[in-house]
């Protein structure tokens, strides 16, 4: 099972030195968030880093990497945000140097409506965004959101039959569904047709509040959800181990003692299949 880590848990150190320790810890495969609180944000992550950034993860053996693209996705009539998003759909084809697919994550957003009412709309904004990524040769991987109004694995799988277009599909987030009360074999199942790219952490919800926590230090069956992956023809896409920030923005927060300990719940669990 090939893994790969994000760095969404990483937003306080130095990217060109977190790749060679991502990759000595073990992962075989690299995301890179570029939202704004991100040191590798195209706002201030240049065209000449992205492009250095790219070499260096491809001299450690990494295929290219995805992005972490953290879109506004209804917010696109506003230019600020059109040109954001543009930019980074110009990093992700700066950065890639392979056959694999040009992938990009992201949620619908803050300015998405709720989903009732809305989404017609959420799945129109998908529709362009789509479009744009497809000028980019890039490809949409929408990650559903606990604690959201598009938080579970039937929501998706409407957005994915009512859309169908080539260039959107899902990232089988298993968090969310499960902090949201849907089981693991039935949200891999029913999002297998859809997805390209596969995350992990885990959670629960308390009082109706959200409460996130590290691979392996939660309640997820981990064997059974990589038992679900293979059932339903999804064991060839990296395992993404994600940390939510409300473990990384802790004072006490140790990046490389919780990278190791999300990679080695995930080897215990391939060890136990």
């Amino acid at each position: 099972m090939k893994l790969g880590y994000s760095t969404y848990a990483l937003s306080m150190l130095d990217p060109f030195e977190a790749l060679p320790k991502i990759r000595e810890i073990g992962y075989e495969a690299l995301e890179i968030a570029v939202g704004d609180a991100w040191p590798t944000s195209p706002e201030r992550f240049t065209p000449p880093e992205q492009i250095r950034l790219s070499a260096l993860a491809r001299s450690l053996g990494f295929p290219s990497p995805l992005l972490f693209g953290n879109f506004d996705v209804c917010a696109l009539d506003d230019k600020a945000e059109m040109d954001l998003t543009l930019a980074k759909l110009r990093m992700a084809g700066r950065m890639h140097y392979d056959d694999t697919p040009i992938l990009i994550t992201t949620t619908a957003g803050h300015s998405a409506p709720p989903w009732e009412s809305g989404k017609e709309q959420i799945r129109d904004s998908f529709m362009r965004l789509a479009d744009l990524a497809a000028e980019h040769k890039a490809t949409i991987a929408i990650e559903a959101h606990a604690g959201t109004d598009f938080e579970t694995p039937e929501k998706a799988v409407w957005m994915m039959e009512n859309t169908q277009h080539p260039s959107l599909t899902l990232d089988l987030d298993i968090s969310h569904f499960y902090v949201e009360g849907a089981e693991v074999a039935h949200s891999v199942e029913l999002c297998a047709p859809y997805s390209s790219m596969v995350h992990i952490k885990d959670g629960e919800k308390v009082d109706g509040e959200v409460r996130y926590c590290l691979t392996g230090d939660g309640n997820i069956d981990i064997p059974l959800f990589l038992r679900s992956l293979q059932a339903n023809d999804l064991g060839h896409l990296p395992v993404f181990a994600e940390v939510s920030v409300q473990q990384s923005r802790q004072p006490d927060y140790n990046p490389w003692a919780v990278a190791q300990f999300c990679y080695d719940a995930l080897r215990e669990a391939e060890k136990a299949i």
